[in-house]
């Protein structure tokens, strides 16, 4: 998957795009599209803790390449969606799901701010760039899942009386070591 990921992005690399399509979806002042990559290694020990079902749903805010949706429905055979508003991000991730017929991927261009994705059973979002105000906004969507769904999050804790800390792990990313929290909506 790696390798059709780098062949994807060969000529205009994932950075790139997020820097160009970012700008012109919001002000320059907005950075909460910087792109970073989460390490498969990192994704499958999280996974792991969580031991998923394989008739678990997978939700991935702000998917970028698409690369965790596609670890999660390979490695631990469960329906995956990845949510993103640059185009060039869900095109190429759903040309990449075409070619290897992943039946159980989808990617959607959409804000997630405004997505229903209340039928999750783990929701991972990378949230490192996010300010304040996006994170308290998903933080009250977040009310709306269902009971025992995990959320996973990057760099920021998401703290709410409906959701509970069930791990907190250090893992390599693209940019970095970084916090991972692991919750559980109560």
């Amino acid at each position: 998957m790696d390798i059709e990921l780098f062949k994807t992005y060969a000529f205009k690399d994932q950075f790139t795009v997020s820097a160009e399509e970012s700008m012109d979806i919001f002000s320059l002042e907005k950075e909460e599209l910087t792109y970073g990559e989460a390490i498969w290694s990192s994704i499958d020990q999280i996974l792991k803790f969580i031991n998923p079902d394989k008739d678990m749903v997978f939700y991935d805010l702000g998917c970028g390449t698409g690369r965790v949706c596609f670890f999660a429905n390979i490695k631990y055979h469960l329906k995956a969606y990845g949510i993103d508003l640059l185009p060039t991000f869900i095109n190429n991730a759903e040309k990449i799901k075409n070619k290897f017929s992943l039946e159980d991927v989808h990617f959607i261009k959409n804000n997630w701010l405004n997505f229903d994705f209340s039928n999750a059973d783990i929701i991972y979002v990378a949230g490192t760039c996010l300010n304040d105000e996006t994170l308290s906004e998903l933080t009250n969507k977040l009310k709306s899942i269902k009971k025992n769904t995990y959320v996973i999050s990057v760099s920021n804790e998401l703290k709410s009386e409906d959701l509970s800390l069930v791990k907190s792990m250090y893992l390599p990313f693209s940019w970095g070591r970084a916090n991972v929290f692991i919750s559980i909506k109560n």
